[in-house]
């Protein structure tokens, strides 16, 4: 079981020509007579001698090794047939017709449209590329919430709040002193003398002036510290004073800078009345500097967020694995196979995009415009400018005659009949020696401060408003635009395969045949 043994010509034969038919008719007639190979012959065992038999025996030992490796060889084979039918499946269909192209663009912009609105609306669990922790509604409900807290910091609403460096009058037993305002306290401020010709009459801002600071110590004038109980301010040659703490019901802020815009503004009127058209100028100034900044910003930052919603919906689409829609294979490889049409989607959608804003500009600026010619019926406004006209004679009284002043020592108030009137009658003394313009100033900061407290309340909804439904209908414009204005010559200028997929596509649909003829010549074998 372990020889075989053949005859081969030798170099005599070969010299004389004997062909390689004749060598073996030689060879079998040789095994046939010549011993001990003619018993193998006879014991029928010949399978064992000659080349005709060694080739036999050869091909069967090599199609039993072949039957052995080829369940390894059909599985490798198998394997890879799948491989690249799914990536000639995700490639999709190598040749698209016009209506194909169309149903491939009507599904793809279905997607990327339900996709947007999904990350706009914020019920997707797509966020934006702007920011990926929170959802573009998420970051639209924030810039809204800035911009309400803008608005109402803004000065039409805030006009007569008392602030750090605010010009204001200190009510006090001798009338008002001008001051600026340099530390504000929960209920209270401390004021400075503005100029130093007033410091004499000043006093009732200090507590106590003159300290000396330790020579270690350098102050630098106008310097203001609080110790946690106390307010200091620092003088020169290195001397500070201790401020009183006024309460904010004696600070009122100084209208004098109104006297000069009225001045301005006056028309052929009788001086004496409040002009309307200086009150609709100084409304339509500060709503051109103080609201109409915030409400282009905040229209700004709402097409920001919308245009990184767009971005993220675009990449989500277009990366989508491959979907089966109306017949039509979307492929997993849209944005490598058509880079155009992407880019063509991103162009409709900036039309959209554009188109909402300057329609949203419109409705921000033709508010604003209404809100420059004041009106409301809000009884609140009346209330508070009824309320204002004496609210700072009122306390100018209460301070002259010491109500509240509960002060150890102090009877807390003048009781005297005689006292009292000396007392009012040196308030209103004062008050008539005001101008016609420093009356009329106040009233018309009281006019304004009212007016901005209700004008206020709509522009901090108003512009919102436009924001939010500019979100909403940005994906139902989008669609329209994508559906209606997208041509055929369009798709097919955008759809044009590249020259890399054309390749790929055929190297791989011709690997696909190969393989499956191999697979099918393998299965027609014996057994298999």
């Amino acid at each position: 079981s372990g020889f075989h043994l053949v005859k081969c010509r030798s170099q005599a034969s070969l010299d004389q020509g004997v062909s390689l038919p004749d060598s073996l008719l030689n060879e079998q007639e040789f095994f046939a007579r010549q011993e001990p190979w003619r018993s193998l012959v006879l014991r029928e065992e010949q399978s064992r001698l000659g080349v005709s038999n060694l080739r036999h025996k050869l091909a069967e030992l090599q199609l039993q090794r072949l039957q052995q490796r080829i369940p390894r060889i059909l599985a490798e084979l198998t394997t890879r047939y799948e491989e690249v039918q799914e990536e000639l499946v995700s490639m999709g269909k190598s040749t698209l017709s016009t209506i194909e192209k169309r149903r491939f663009y009507q599904d793809l912009s279905q997607s990327y449209v339900t996709n947007l609105q999904a990350i706009l609306s914020g019920k997707g669990r797509w966020k934006t590329t702007r920011n990926e922790s929170s959802s573009a509604a998420s970051q639209l409900h924030d810039a809204c919430t800035k911009f309400r807290d803008s608005i109402r910091q803004g000065s039409l609403a805030t006009i007569r709040t008392v602030v750090e460096g605010a010009q204001v009058l200190v009510t006090s037993m001798r009338g008002d002193i001008r001051a600026e305002v340099v530390f504000v306290g929960p209920d209270y401020a401390c004021c400075d003398f503005v100029e130093e010709k007033d410091q004499p009459t000043a006093e009732a801002l200090f507590d106590y002036v003159g300290y000396q600071a330790q020579d270690d110590d350098t102050l630098e004038e106008h310097d203001v510290w609080s110790d946690g109980s106390k307010v200091y301010i620092a003088r020169k040659e290195n001397r500070f004073d201790l401020l009183k703490k006024i309460p904010l019901a004696s600070i009122r802020t100084d209208p004098s800078w109104l006297i000069q815009k009225l001045a301005d503004n006056r028309t052929d009127d009788l001086a004496c009345f409040l002009n309307v058209e200086t009150f609709k100028s100084i409304v339509a100034d500060f709503i051109d500097e103080d609201w109409k900044p915030h409400c282009i910003a905040l229209l700004k930052e709402t097409v920001d967020i919308c245009t990184s919603a767009v971005q993220a919906s675009l990449d989500q689409t277009c990366c989508a694995s491959s979907v089966q829609k109306s017949g039509t294979e979307v492929s997993a490889d849209t944005q490598q196979r058509y880079p155009k049409l992407k880019s063509l989607l991103r162009k409709e959608t900036d039309r959209a995009i554009q188109t909402l804003l300057s329609d949203a500009r419109k409705q921000v600026q033709s508010h604003l415009n209404v809100e420059k010619h004041p009106y409301t019926q809000d009884d609140a406004l009346m209330r508070e400018i009824a309320a204002g006209k004496h609210r700072g004679l009122k306390r100018e009284l209460e301070v002259a005659l010491r109500l509240g002043d509960t002060k150890e020592g102090t009877s807390g108030g003048v009781i005297d009949t005689l006292a009292i009137q000396s007392v009012v009658n040196e308030v209103f003394e004062r008050d008539k020696k005001k101008t016609v313009e420093e009356h009329m100033a106040e009233d018309m900061e009281i006019i304004l401060e009212s007016y901005g407290k209700v004008a206020t309340k709509r522009v901090i909804d108003r512009t919102p408003m436009i924001c939010w439904e500019y979100v909403r209908s940005l994906a139902s414009t989008v669609q329209d635009l994508l559906w209606q204005e997208v041509t055929d010559k369009d798709l097919e200028a955008a759809m044009q395969d590249n020259a890399a997929y054309v390749e790929k596509h055929a190297a791989l649909s011709t690997e696909l045949q190969e393989l499956e003829t191999t697979l099918q010549l393998f299965k027609s074998l014996p057994e298999y």
